[in-house]
């Protein structure tokens, strides 16, 4: 996770880039949320790393989120400050996904 945020901040597309876990391991949603409001921004664009949607990507992380199911965008409350937050869709079908999974399966023969 750590290599895919600073790989998508290298391109400086976005004011800066963060990361976060929803279990186990940190730093959490939350967390992650405060040090974006510490640093100033007002916007968050979160961005589900899910191939596909499930019950993470339609409740637990809006639920975190402070949005309601089924809504993409909104303010919401961080540590007593307003923020707007958008919330993409999930990776989803890319052909670009199965380049790699073929390249994978390439690999795993030459190992073996």
């Amino acid at each position: 996770m750590e290599q895919i945020a600073l790989s998508i901040k290298s391109k400086n597309i976005f004011a800066d880039v963060f990361y976060a876990f929803m279990n186990v391991n940190r730093p959490s949603v939350q967390e992650s949320m405060s040090e974006i409001v510490k640093k100033g921004y007002k916007k968050i664009v979160a961005i589900p790393i899910f191939l596909s949607d499930g019950i993470h990507t339609t409740e637990d992380i809006p639920k975190v989120l402070g949005l309601p199911k089924g809504v993409k965008k909104g303010f919401v409350d961080v540590d007593g400050k307003k923020v707007e937050v958008f919330y993409a869709r999930t990776i989803g079908f890319d052909e670009r996904i199965v380049e790699i999974l073929i390249e994978r399966g390439k690999e795993a023969i030459d190992i073996s």
